[in-house]
């Protein structure tokens, strides 16, 4: 836990530093100013996570790109480092004055021990738990060969698994400081950690006496984080997405809540979510939410919006060339193993029939089949199946989507109708409107509602339709009841006397505390059997397996016994030694599919 702490106070430093410079270097460009006006103005950023989410994601950025290039290790660090430290004297009197003005705004509302511990408490989940499976099976493995190599040809063909590129990796290599002898794996928990902490604004409600949408998304990440909780010791790029994905949703309909009229903050979570992307390919409905800032920065400054949008999609595509072009080396595929675009023909190419096969698999595990023969099963056969195979919990939030859906597309038919008709014109109109729309100074209007919900519906139509594999994506399970739900009790909640308020304000406070006390139950008995006095300074290391060692070249390649895990120490592993060749004598050669 110790060892986590330090960590965390260094990932804390360097991105804050990072991210602060970014953000200010971002709004000071003069495309990118805001009208007040006549005058042109610098975005003043109102909510203090968003520099720590741009520190990762140019932190990150940076690592996959020093991949390319060479081993992401002590080299990294110290120009990570050096950098830091130029940065910070550029910008320090903003650095210090933002730091300054934070940390007393959390002294002056008594909330600063409730961030630090919230912060402990984290980083002894991230200390210790349950290695994910496919932490032991390639997590590990990628992330070593980032640490001692950055990216070699071909390495999809020693092991296809390796082949599933994930910008994670490379940000775990960065922090792991496996060059001092034992590599971390903190930024899972880092990241819940950041979620975490955006769910702590839940306090704000007994300021405000009012809850907004955002509230309810942060009780379904509370969710979602004891339910990580004794897995995020694991690297696995799930949670980084699903992580993400949720602030990025909480943030959005914060911006929605404070009536943001500025162009920068949506465009830039919208940037994000071109991030969350290059973690795991699930997370692609969500770069739809470029179309809002897009239309609202065309509707008001029109031929002026041209270069902000562009310096945008630059941005975009900065973003997404690392991410690219490890694929590529990797595995000879632009996106593997998604074989509709075959633009090269390189000698280390993971063949077309692996790939393919490797893709059927990836879906057809995802709608509960171990053959891959069972990829052409009819929706109508595998759906059933598949849904009586989801837990209680599930089960409830998918059938409360399918029920929301009709109201969804009313909500959706009385937005058309109401802006066709000026709102209103009749009685019935005037009725509808009593019911759909909130006077409340921090309500989401209802377009705003429509698009965020119409987002997640989408989300979630990918996901099943792609690989519904529950732990991929069950966030997209969760989200659109809760925030349809969300926006139905906000409406209520207008309309109660302050009597009730208080009255429903008062159970709803019972029955979080009451679910807050049982899961901290069920964390403590879980955890007891696997304490140990150690995690309380170290993390717990990668789990290791028995293997045998064949020598091909110069260089040693490790196999399971049985099975097909080996952990992070045997390394390099496959566990097909007959599915590969070296393209050379040494690993920097790169590896070649059998025959080559």
């Amino acid at each position: 836990m110790l060892i986590v702490i330090v960590n965390w106070i260094y990932v804390l430093i360097t991105t804050y530093i990072i991210g602060f410079s970014t953000l200010q270097g971002i709004s000071g460009i003069s495309y990118m100013f805001i009208s007040k006006g006549k005058k042109k103005l610098t975005y003043n950023y109102k909510y203090r996570e968003s520099t720590l989410i741009a520190g990762l994601l140019v932190v990150n950025l940076y690592a996959e790109f020093f991949s390319i290039i060479g081993k992401v290790s002590i080299a990294a660090n110290l120009l990570l480092i050096f950098t830091c430290v130029l940065l910070f004297f550029e910008y320090k009197d903003g650095i210090v004055a933002s730091l300054s003005e934070g940390i007393g705004r959390m002294l002056s509302s008594r909330s600063l021990w409730l961030y630090v511990l919230i912060f402990l408490l984290m980083a002894y989940g991230t200390s210790h738990g349950l290695i994910h499976y496919d932490t032991d099976l390639y997590h590990a493995q990628a992330i070593r060969w980032i640490e001692e190599y950055g990216m070699v040809k071909g390495l999809g063909n020693l092991h296809v698994r390796l082949g599933y590129n994930s910008a994670s990796f490379a940000l775990s290599a960065l922090y792991s400081f496996a060059f001092l002898g034992k590599s971390l794996h903190t930024m899972a928990g880092y990241c819940a950690l950041l979620l975490a902490w955006q769910c702590a604004d839940l306090k704000k409600i007994a300021t405000r006496k009012q809850p907004v949408l955002s509230d309810f998304v942060r009780a379904l990440a509370i969710y979602y984080l004891f339910t990580i909780f004794d897995e995020m010791v694991s690297p696995a790029s799930d949670y980084f997405m699903a992580t993400l994905v949720l602030y990025i949703i909480i943030h959005w309909l914060d911006l929605y809540a404070a009536h943001e009229r500025a162009f920068l903050p949506h465009a830039l979570l919208a940037v994000c979510a071109v991030y969350v992307t290059t973690i795991k390919l699930s997370a692609a409905p969500l770069v739809l939410l470029a179309i809002y800032p897009i239309v609202r920065i065309i509707r008001r400054q029109r031929k002026a919006a041209v270069m902000p949008i562009v310096l945008c999609v630059i941005f975009c595509l900065f973003i997404s060339i690392p991410y690219f072009v490890r694929n590529v080396v990797i595995t000879g595929w632009l996106v593997y193993p998604f074989t509709g675009v075959d633009l090269f023909s390189f000698g280390w190419k993971v063949p077309f029939e692996t790939a393919l096969s490797d893709a059927r698999e990836i879906t057809a595990y995802g709608r509960g089949f171990t053959d891959v023969a069972m990829y052409g099963v009819p929706f109508g056969e595998w759906f059933p199946m598949w849904f009586s195979a989801l837990s209680k919990f599930n089960k409830m939030m998918l059938i409360m989507d399918f029920a929301c859906f009709p109201v969804f597309v009313g909500c959706i038919v009385y937005y058309i109708v109401s802006t066709v008709t000026k709102k209103g014109e009749s009685r019935t109109g005037e009725k509808i409107q009593k019911i759909f729309h909130m006077s409340h100074r921090r309500s989401v209007s209802l377009s705003d509602f429509l698009f965020i919900e119409g987002i997640v519906y989408i989300a979630l139509l990918y996901f099943v339709l792609a690989a519904p594999l529950v732990r991929y994506g069950c966030i997209y399970i969760w989200l659109p009841a809760v925030i349809l739900v969300g926006r139905f009790l906000i409406v209520l909640d207008n309309r109660l006397d302050q009597n009730l308020k208080e009255y429903g304000y008062r159970i709803s406070v019972c029955l979080f505390a009451a679910f807050m006390i049982f899961k901290f139950g069920v964390l403590v008995r879980d955890d007891v059997p696997r304490f140990r006095t150690e995690y309380l300074v170290a993390q717990q290391n990668y789990n290791s397996y028995e293997v045998e060692t064949m020598t091909m070249g110069n260089e040693v390649i490790y196999y399971p016994t049985e099975g097909d895990r080996t952990g992070y120490d045997a390394f390099p592993s496959t566990p097909n030694p007959d599915g590969f060749t070296m393209a050379g004598d040494n690993f920097e050669d790169g590896f070649l599919p059998p025959g080559r």
